[in-house]
This record gives C-alpha cells, structure tokens and sequence, in this order.
C-alpha cells in the first residue's frame, strides 16, 4: 500500500512539473452519495446508511494519450448509523440522577474537506465516449459532524431519552484516509469538454471514532462510558457527475 501511495505521489509532482507541456483540464462535480459505517470492533453494530453528496473541482493532468493523473478537492457528506455500549446519567421522576449501562445508537452526518489522488487509464475515444477506469487514494479532513442520538437502559418500564443534532466532533477522528475505485465514460460535447459519469467505491480504511473521547470512568466505578476499542470506518459509492473543460 505505502509503495502505490509513493507511485501516486512522484506521478502526481511529475505532472505538475510538467503540466506546462501536457493538456490540463479543469472541471466542476455534484455527485450523490450512499455511505455507512463498517465495524471493526465486536462493540459497534452498523445499523444504517445514509444519503449524501460530494462537489467541488476535478482537475485531469493528461500525462499521455491513454492515462491521465486525476485530482482536485471535494466538499463530502457522509454518514451512517451505528450502535455501541453506553453509559449515561439519567434525571429519575424523583430529580435524584442515577447512572445507567445501556445502548447508544447514533444517526451520524459527516463532513470533509477531500482531496483524492487518482490515476485515470482511459480508452481512445469510441463513437463519443471515452471510458476510463480509476485507482488512487483520497485524503480527508473532517470539518463537522453531527448526530440524532438516543440511548437506551434498563428501568422499570424500560428507558429511552433521545435528542436531535448533538455535536459529534469529539467523537470523530480529524483524518480520513480512503482507497478509490471507480468506472465511468466521458461524453465528448464539443473541443475539450466532455460530460462525466460513472460510478466509484470509496473505501475508508483508518479508523473514523475516536478513541480519545472514551471516559475512563464515568459511572465513578472505572467501568467507563464504551470500551477503548472502539472502531469503525466509514465507506461510500459514489454516481459521479460532473462536467470538464
């Protein structure tokens, strides 16, 4: 993996330092978006997807006739819902507040800034398409998340308390790092531009949860609000959209 990543990167300075003789294009993308999360621990249970978007710029190094160097930078919306071991001070009709154990499921919205890092091999050009395929890495930076939460414990007549657009950045890693796949076809409308579409996997692969906001004891018994292990990734497929000049 670190191997293909430094092919990509010396390809990528290549490109640029040479972007002066090579045909450059520059192009806009809004994609939708289906995303969840993927346990990597046996104390996180994937409960959902969500829907989102990707938008931003698309720009092509055509490093020759047949590959090209593709990147840009993306504003992302994804998401997921997951569900893990909690532990919650809860009011009592009494006003005394009591800790419970219980179950935490969180309907989770994330936000990126993304840059991938791709190569594009493409075919030559049939009728007025073009299709290529696409391999690389993306690297992103988390600017906001948030989540409808409930938690559920054991009591009499059974407990839940819920609320609606917690902030969740605590409880969310500042990076992201992903592998990129994708196929699609560009339809040439006139010179250089052409209409994109296509379809691509984005496959998380560092851990998406913080372990950093585990507390250690919040029952006043060190038996704490989850365990450290605490770890998911968060994948999407994309529908590409987009159009380069």
């Amino acid at each position: 993996m670190k191997k293909i990543a430094a092919l990509l990167s010396l390809i990528f300075v290549i490109s640029l330092a040479t972007k002066a003789q090579s045909d450059f294009q520059l192009g806009l993308n809004f994609s939708p978006n289906i995303s969840w999360f993927k346990a990597k621990t046996e104390n996180v249970t994937n409960e959902g997807t969500n829907f989102g978007f990707n938008f931003g710029l698309i720009g092509d190094f055509n490093i020759a006739d047949n590959y090209a160097f593709s990147t840009g930078i993306n504003v992302v919306t994804i998401g997921g819902e997951i569900s893990y071991p909690f532990a919650q001070e809860v009011e009592l009709p009494n006003s005394t507040t009591t800790s419970f154990g219980g179950k935490r499921t969180a309907d989770i919205t994330l936000k990126y800034i993304e840059v991938p890092l791709t190569l594009k091999l493409k075919t030559n050009e049939i009728g007025s398409l073009t299709y290529f395929g696409q391999f690389g890495f993306g690297l992103g930076v988390n600017y906001d998340a948030s989540a409808d939460v409930s938690f559920e414990y054991p009591s009499q007549n059974g407990g839940n308390i819920s609320d609606e657009g917690v902030d969740y950045k605590s409880e969310i890693n500042l990076i992201r790092a992903s592998l990129i796949v994708g196929l699609g076809a560009e339809y040439n409308l006139s010179g250089n531009t052409s209409v994109l579409f296509g379809v691509s996997f984005n496959n998380g692969f560092t851990n998406v949860l913080s372990e950093d906001a585990y507390d250690e004891d919040i029952n006043g018994n060190g038996t704490g609000a989850r365990d450290k292990e605490f770890k998911a990734i968060n994948n999407y497929i994309l529908l590409n959209l987009g159009i380069i000049f």
